[in-house]
């Protein structure tokens, strides 16, 4: 065993006495040296472990590779599981790129097979570097300068911290046999031109630049780490399950506001994929601004402020809202369910059950949404006021106000579904009949 493997291993602590373990092995250097060390550690430690190989069926040289692997778990008597796909015409049936497909098939066939594993890749501290800069051309923020982490939910990297030299001369010098896929050796994926190009060219500007930028991302991983302890801390507060709280976001500093955005999207819109620094700056702005803005974030998908709300929605039809007549007994409406009983019930504190005065009612009782110019006199007041300023006032979000189902008579508006009874039908010590209005499953 490498003692530069066993020290980082314990240094890692992600592995523990008695594990069940998933190696993804390639056959490639990485992969083997990952193998061949925890077969090494295999009795000490009394570890599960059981190896997966994903054969791309992109190259001839792929199925000795599959082959290699099969014949090294059988000396040393390791179950395995193999799977040949074809990652190309994935790539194109998903509008994605080979790295990324390859990326996706690989570790849905790890989990496949490891039920209540841990999986083990071998990602090694020049990958750490490599997806550093591969972030940064692209455009990042802190988590992207991390690199790949050495947990990330159930895969593992026990090499992360080792350089892809010290893999390769300790293969070399205990003569323990791999394959090198030859693609590694071809500027055709991004990273193998940031490998191959990139590297030695910042390499005559600082010859340790994979130590330096190794460091960077450790101490950026740290930070990050840190930083989201204070997130989680302040997320709940800042958000419901559909929208985010305005006067929350606004208490924070800026950077951490924006960090708790970006978290609502990668939650409740990933795979939108609307995360980009615009959109988020946006939203950000908009809790800065005044209600009644709203935003488009791409993917027909907008946001928008609503008094202290920030609602992320995607665009839907509009039901039309039809008027109905209402009778005694139970009424079913296209603003929910309607029941009309007398009852001498007394007013009850539920704002979806009132009761009125029965003879106070001018002709017919019906359920409509509102109209242009309407007026109501809500329970305590002297005068009629506008619907909109009354909506208003009670801050009600302005595209829920057309699903909010308002009970009228021939001459006005008797209730306002899930708010408030007029004035005018109000009992009093002079009422004789009363009727209750109950209402369920409203839209607002």
């Amino acid at each position: 065993m490498d003692k530069l493997f066993y020290e980082n291993l314990r240094k890692l602590n992600i592995i523990k006495k008695s594990d069940k373990l998933t190696l993804a092995v390639s056959g490639g250097a990485d992969s083997m040296y990952l193998f061949y060390n925890f077969m090494d550690l295999r009795e000490d430690w009394n570890l599960d472990i059981v190896v997966c190989h994903l054969n791309h069926g992109i190259r001839e040289t792929a199925k000795r590779d599959e082959e290699f692997v099969k014949k090294v778990c059988s000396d040393y008597k390791v179950k395995y599981f193999t799977k040949t796909v074809n990652m190309n015409d994935y790539a194109r049936e998903n509008k994605l790129s080979s790295e990324e497909a390859g990326r996706i098939l690989r570790y849905e066939f790890f989990r496949e097979n490891s039920k209540n594993r841990k999986i083990l890749t071998a990602h090694n501290a020049n990958d750490r570097v490599e997806t550093v800069l591969f972030n940064i051309i692209r455009g990042t923020g802190l988590r992207g300068l991390s690199g790949i982490s050495g947990v990330n939910e159930d895969i593992y990297r026990p090499l992360i911290n080792i350089k892809r030299s010290e893999i390769e001369a300790y293969l070399h010098e205990n003569n323990l046999k791999y394959f090198d896929d030859e693609t590694n050796f071809e500027e055709i994926y991004t990273r193998n031109k940031i490998r191959l190009g990139l590297i030695p060219y910042l390499e005559k500007f600082n010859p340790d630049i994979i130590n330096s930028i190794l460091r960077l991302s450790e101490n950026v991983e740290e930070a990050d780490n840190f930083i989201g302890k204070i997130i989680e801390e302040n997320y709940y507060k800042c958000q419901e399950d559909n929208f985010l709280i305005v006067s929350e976001i606004k208490s924070l500093d800026k950077f951490l506001a924006c960090e708790l955005i970006k978290k609502y999207l990668e939650e409740n819109f990933y795979k939108e994929n609307i995360l980009s620094r615009t959109n988020i700056l946006g939203i950000y702005d908009l809790c800065l601004g005044e209600s009644g803005r709203e935003i488009h974030l791409g993917k027909n998908i907008t946001a928008r402020r609503s008094y202290d709300k920030i609602f992320l929605e995607k665009a839907k039809d509009k039901k039309v809202m039809k008027n109905k007549d209402l009778n005694l007994g139970e009424n079913i409406t296209d603003f929910g369910e309607i029941i009309l009983r007398k009852d001498d019930l007394e007013s009850p504190h539920d704002s979806f059950i009132k009761v009125i005065d029965c003879d106070k009612i001018k002709g017919n009782l019906y359920v409509r949404k509102r109209l242009p110019g309407d007026k109501f006199k809500a329970l305590g007041m002297k005068n009629n006021k506008k619907l909109k300023d009354y909506f208003i006032d009670r801050k009600v979000d302005r595209l829920l106000r057309d699903e909010i189902g308002l009970i009228c008579d021939d001459e006005k508006i008797i209730y306002v579904m899930g708010m408030d009874i007029s004035e005018d039908v109000k009992i009093d010590k002079n009422t004789l009949n009363k009727l209750v209005l109950e209402v369920n499953n409203v839209r607002n």
